[in-house]
């Protein structure tokens, strides 16, 4: 009984955190999003976004087989285009529009200790992305890790992402090889 009570309780200390998520300070909570009410999604509208039409079969796919991730309304697709490159588009359930993700070059770059370089969820309208570097210090077992974190908002009446902060972190990490 005392080893399901823990299990019980681990579970929900896991629970917790993962809504509770804050990066660079900014909490997912603080900027949550209404309740998706659309019934179903409607049909994609690849004139809304000039380069859609470039990315149709991605786009389509992860539609398709997706369901909401982002600010209550919209379905998410990400991919590689290029060496240190991420791109990717946001479409709306509600009426098939696509909008791009504030992404780009800097936001592929090899992101430290394996973490994520998005960070977004289905019930808040912010978004978060990393981009990290690492340096080696020489004559020493160290190296700097420069993070910079991106917070964007998604300005759901505009429909556009703003950048309200960009927050740099400096670490120095004693190297594990």
């Amino acid at each position: 009984m005392k080893r399901i009570l823990m299990s019980v309780l681990a579970i929900c200390s896991i629970s917790i955190k993962a809504n509770a998520q804050t990066i660079a300070g900014y909490s997912f909570e603080s900027y949550a999003t209404a309740k998706n009410l659309a019934p179903q999604k409607a049909k994609i509208n690849y004139a809304s976004n000039p380069t859609a039409k470039y990315f149709k079969t991605r786009i389509t796919a992860s539609y398709k087989s997706g369901k909401v991730d982002f600010a209550s309304y919209y379905i998410t697709t990400i991919w590689g285009c290029g060496a240190d490159c991420i791109s990717g588009v946001m479409i709306d359930v509600r009426d098939g529009k696509i909008y791009d993700l504030p992404l780009g070059e800097d936001a592929g770059l090899m992101s430290c200790d394996s973490e994520e370089k998005t960070t977004y969820t289905a019930t808040s309208s912010l978004f978060v992305t990393t981009t990290c570097h690492e340096t080696e210090i020489e004559n020493t077992p160290n190296y700097k890790e420069e993070k910079t974190f991106f917070i964007n908002l998604w300005n759901e009446p505009k429909k556009k992402f703003e950048l309200i902060k960009t927050v740099e972190k400096t670490d120095i990490k004693k190297k594990t090889y």
